[in-house]
C-alpha cells in the first residue's frame, strides 16, 4: 500500500517516475531497482557536499554481473594517483607471471638507495635489500609499499617508460601514465576512476594462482581504518578487495579507494573507483576531512547495498519504496 505519510529523506531534484519506469522496463526486480536508485541519491548528496568544499571528487561503481554502471561522476577526469597507480603496475607484472617471463620465486635486488618511506616492510630503515618477486608483490599491494612498487617498475619491469608504453597500448588506460623524472626515479602519475576500475576487475578476473596471490594480498590489507574497509560490516558473506592512495601535497591532498565487494550469498560483485583530491591548506584541514568523511559516507552505503540490508541509508527498503512510489503520483 502506498502511504502518504512523508519520510525524512534527503531532497533531491530527479524525476523518480522516470527512473523507475526506465529501470523497472529492463529489470524485473524491483526492489533492487529501488535501492540502486536510492544509492546513487545518497552518493549525490555525498558528491555536493564535497563540491562545496572545492573537493574535485570523481567515482565509479559497476555491478559485474551485467556491467551496468550504477552511479558515474567525472570519471574520466585524471587525478593524481598516489598509490591507486600500483594497480596497473601489478597488472603488469600479472601479464609477465602468465607469459612466462618472470617467476614469484625469482630473487629481486635492489639498493640502499632504492629505500622510499612508507607503511612497506621493504620501506622500514634496515630491511632487507633483497626477497623473492611474491614477497615484493605482496608488499605492494598488502602494505601499500613504496620500495616495492620502485623495485618493481626498475628492477622488473623495465623502468617507468617501458612502463608507460606498455599502459599506451591498452585503451582502457588511456589517462594513466606514471611521471618519469629519469630512467629510475618517478612519481606515480595520473589516473581517473575509469581507468583504475578497469586495472582492478582486470587483477581479479581470473582465478589462476597469480591473479589468487594478488587478490588475496588485498583481501586483507592493513588499512582497516581508511575508506570503504573501515565500514566493512562484521559480515561472514561480504568480501572486499581493496587498493587505498593516501598522500598530501601542496598541489592537492588524495584520498582514493578501488575495490571490489562481493556478496557470497547472492554471488553478485559489485566494483567501485572514488577519488578525491581536496585543495592543501594546512591550517584548515576541513575539505580534507571532508574527503576521508566522503570515502566512508560511500562505502557504508555501498556495503548496505551490496548486503541486502534491510536498511538503506537510515531508512527501511518499504520506506524507501513508497517514498519513490509516492514521488510517482502525479
Amino acid at each position: 500500500m502506498i502511504t502518504n505519510q512523508p519520510l525524512t529523506l534527503p531532497t533531491y531534484n530527479f524525476d523518480a517516475a522516470s527512473e523507475v519506469r526506465q529501470a523497472t522496463s529492463a529489470d524485473s526486480d524491483y526492489s533492487r531497482v529501488i535501492r540502486e536508485i536510492y544509492l546513487r541519491r545518497l552518493i549525490d548528496g555525498t558528491v555536493k557536499q564535497n563540491e562545496a568544499q572545492a573537493v574535485a571528487t570523481g567515482i565509479s561503481i559497476m555491478d559485474l554481473n551485467d556491467g551496468r554502471v550504477l552511479y558515474s561522476h567525472n570519471e574520466n577526469t585524471e587525478q593524481f594517483a598516489a598509490s591507486i597507480n600500483k594497480l596497473p603496475v601489478a597488472l603488469l607484472l600479472l601479464e609477465d607471471l602468465r607469459a612466462g617471463k618472470i617467476r614469484m620465486g625469482q630473487m629481486v635486488s635492489w639498493a640502499e638507495s632504492d629505500r622510499r618511506g612508507g607503511f612497506g616492510d621493504f620501506d622500514q630503515p634496515g630491511s632487507p635489500l633483497q626477497a623473492p618477486l611474491r614477497d615484493v608483490v605482496y608488499d605492494m599491494l598488502h602494505n601499500s609499499g613504496n620500495t616495492a612498487v620502485r623495485v618493481s617498475v626498475n628492477n622488473v619491469l623495465g623502468g617507468p617508460y617501458a612502463v608507460n608504453d606498455r599502459w599506451a597500448t591498452k585503451p582502457q588506460l588511456a589517462r594513466t601514465r606514471l611521471q618519469p623524472l629519469d630512467a629510475t626515479r618517478f612519481y606515480l602519475g595520473n589516473s581517473t576512476p575509469h581507468d583504475s576500475l578497469w586495472a582492478i576487475r582486470q587483477l581479479t578476473k581470473r582465478q589462476d594462482a597469480p591473479a589468487v596471490f594478488m587478490r588475496d594480498a588485498m583481501k586483507d590489507n592493513i588499512f582497516v581504518d581508511f575508506g570503504v574497509r573501515s565500514q566493512l560490516p562484521d559480515s561472514d558473506f561480504l568480501i572486499l578487495v581493496n587498493k587505498i592512495g593516501l598522500l598530501d601535497d601542496a598541489e592537492g591532498n588524495n584520498r582514493h579507494d578501488v575495490g571490489i565487494i562481493y556478496n557470497t550469498r547472492t554471488h553478485r560483485p559489485y566494483a567501485y573507483a572514488l577519488m578525491t583530491t581536496a585543495p592543501y591548506n594546512a591550517g584548515d584541514p576541513a575539505a580534507t576531512l571532508r574527503a576521508d568523511q566522503s570515502l566512508k559516507d560511500i562505502g557504508g552505503a555501498l556495503f548496505r547495498f551490496a548486503g541486502g540490508s534491510k536498511r538503506v541509508g537510515g531508512q527501511t527498503s518499504s520506506e524507501v519504496r513508497n517514498y519513490v512510489e509516492t514521488r510517482m503520483r502525479y
